[in-house]
């Protein structure tokens, strides 16, 4: 997935509210920009942390969007919003295994009260959320890094699907090259961590996938395991 030229280097300042931070451009122009994740981020969004923007204004106050983070040597993506893009992307060049052979699906469909991301219709009908993750603690990914209702019921929602006969999954894109697994980061949303062992349990394919992150591009990497318990 190629991202959006040119982006511009900036020294984070501060996170303002839950999706906008504070930043200083090179040139000391003082910045506003919309960050797309309500996650914590809290090991990332330090005063004094490197990002690159794309200085687009999106309307409102904010002067561009906020898209990586460099940490511990390496960038990291921060657009809770990637991942969509990731799979869609994936699906159609077949470099998905569990997902190869669908060649038709919709986004965003509406079901029981909420959205999924995606519903692949041809043969055997699959219902996928992706989500985007970017925590990484000694090479274990952990979702969500703050509470999820919204992950939980859709969970659920998969478990249902399942129960009913067509196929569920949850694939989460780690924007970052470091992790060795996956797991649900039960201290930050125990509700959604015995939610996600249910639906396992139940039959919901669940699959991690980190990304090799730069400033041109975040393009899917390798599998990694998915441990709920």
């Amino acid at each position: 997935m190629t991202l959006p030229r040119p982006l511009t280097p900036v020294t984070l300042l501060r996170r303002a509210t839950r999706f906008a931070v504070r930043a200083v451009a090179a040139d000391g122009r003082r910045l506003y920009l919309y960050l797309p994740n309500s996650g914590r981020m809290e090991e990332l969004l330090r005063p004094g942390a490197r990002g690159l923007a794309h200085l687009v204004p999106r309307g409102g106050a904010t002067q561009g969007t906020l898209l990586l983070v460099r940490h511990r040597g390496r960038w990291v993506g921060v657009d809770a919003r990637v991942p969509n893009r990731l799979f869609d992307e994936a699906v159609r060049e077949g470099i998905l295994g569990p997902f190869r052979g669908y060649t038709r699906w919709s986004r965003e469909v509406r079901l029981r009260g909420t959205r999924i991301d995606f519903v692949l219709e041809q043969g055997r009908r699959c219902l996928v959320e992706a989500k985007s993750c970017n925590r990484v603690d000694d090479g274990v990914a952990l979702f969500p890094d703050a509470p999820t209702s919204r992950g939980v019921r859709h969970a659920e929602i998969l478990a249902e699907a399942v129960r009913r006969g067509h196929r569920a999954a949850m694939v989460w894109f780690v924007q970052r090259d470091d992790a060795r697994i996956l797991r649900p980061y039960a201290e930050a949303d125990p509700a959604f961590a015995s939610a996600l062992a249910r639906a396992a349990s139940r039959g919901v394919e669940l699959y991690a996938y980190t990304c090799r992150v730069t400033p041109r591009a975040i393009t899917v990497q390798a599998p990694i395991p998915v441990v709920v318990r």
